[in-house]
């Protein structure tokens, strides 16, 4: 598969008209003579970035997150902490699987997984949302649970039980799953890829749904995490400066509060460029098929520019569940301790 017909073939977040049309424009572009002036340097660049980054990703990850479950299953007595980060570890490693795997196996080997099959493809799309939108969800809730420790250090063994914890991963975990079945009906196969199979779906996943997932995956979940960290920092600021000593409670929760901010910046650094482009790239799209019935040169070379750096985006923001671990197992190691 050329990166031509590899790079039509990924402009999937559009109705099947609108496909069809958009592709038999990218495939004529083999007949030119002169194709747009960097148009194809994009379409190189965005295919090699998928061949290289996603395979880094997922073994990094993949071993990252075995080694925090390791840890955290080695504990003599699991807390709440480690309940959130043992979650936490299982949600980025669907991540990997179900929404980056798929796309290394697409641009390496030219095989579309999530068309082999219906199912397939209603199976991967709702586990990639599910999983993408189930860790922004365990990063607030251990970053919350960490506001409290520093908050209210004396009282914070009565509520942050391993207890509780399971209780509100299983409330979360039933929340997202249900809001996402709506992902089951939408998807299918369909001539072109794994998409909504109708302009009607479409419609609903772009200029419905899509801010419900930006809600729940990044709009959210932001300033609970900032407001949280803000809290923590000057919480800890605090105890230093007027060197707090209470039954060592303070002293033990701090090292896991200051990992569980460097998970929370790695996620709010990553996530919000690919949050900006989702939300945008729905009109981004009208407005290069409403120019290729005019300029189909200059269409072809905007679409690949900006696909581009939406790839780019996306691949960042997977750096998310890949260097998690190195947050959650050190915090897991504190967490054993304290």
């Amino acid at each position: 598969m050329d990166a031509t017909t590899q790079f039509a073939s990924n402009v999937t977040l559009i109705n099947v008209t609108e496909q069809e049309t958009f592709n038999t424009t990218l495939s004529n572009v083999s007949e030119w003579k002169f194709p747009p002036v960097g148009y194809m340097y994009y379409v190189d660049m965005s295919a090699l970035l998928w061949r290289v980054i996603p395979s880094f990703l997922i073994s990094i990850g993949t071993i990252g997150n075995a080694m925090t479950i390791f840890v955290l299953l080695r504990q003599k007595k699991m807390t709440s902490t480690a309940m959130f980060l043992f979650a936490l570890a299982l949600s980025d490693t669907f991540v990997l699987f179900s929404a980056v795997l798929p796309d290394l196996v697409l641009h390496t080997w030219g095989v579309d997984i999530k068309m082999l099959s219906n199912p397939g493809c209603k199976a991967i799309a709702y586990l990639t949302f599910c999983s993408i939108q189930l860790s922004s969800w365990l990063i607030v809730a251990v970053t919350l649970e960490r506001t409290a420790c520093v908050l209210f250090p004396h009282k914070v063994r009565l509520g942050c039980s391993p207890r509780n914890a399971v209780l509100i991963i299983v409330t979360i975990v039933l929340a997202v799953f249900g809001i996402n079945i709506i992902i089951l009906v939408e998807f299918d196969v369909n001539n072109c890829a794994c998409t909504p199979s109708t302009k009607e779906y479409y419609d609903l996943l772009e200029y419905v749904y899509g801010w419900i997932d930006f809600t729940l995956t990044f709009g959210a979940p932001f300033p609970l995490l900032l407001v949280g960290n803000v809290i923590i920092v000057v919480q800890l600021a605090r105890s230093r400066r007027q060197r707090m000593n209470i039954s060592g409670q303070a002293r033990d929760t701090r090292p896991v509060s200051i990992l569980m901010i460097g998970l929370c910046v790695l996620f709010l650094v990553v996530m919000t460029p690919v949050s900006v482009f989702l939300l945008y790239s729905p009109y981004q799209w009208e407005q290069h098929f409403a120019l290729a019935s005019v300029d189909p040169y200059t269409t072809l070379y905007d679409t690949a520019y900006f696909y581009f750096l939406y790839d780019v985006a996306i691949l960042v923001c997977y750096f998310n569940y890949t260097f998690n671990f190195a947050s959650t197992c050190s915090a897991a190691q504190s967490s054993a301790q304290s």
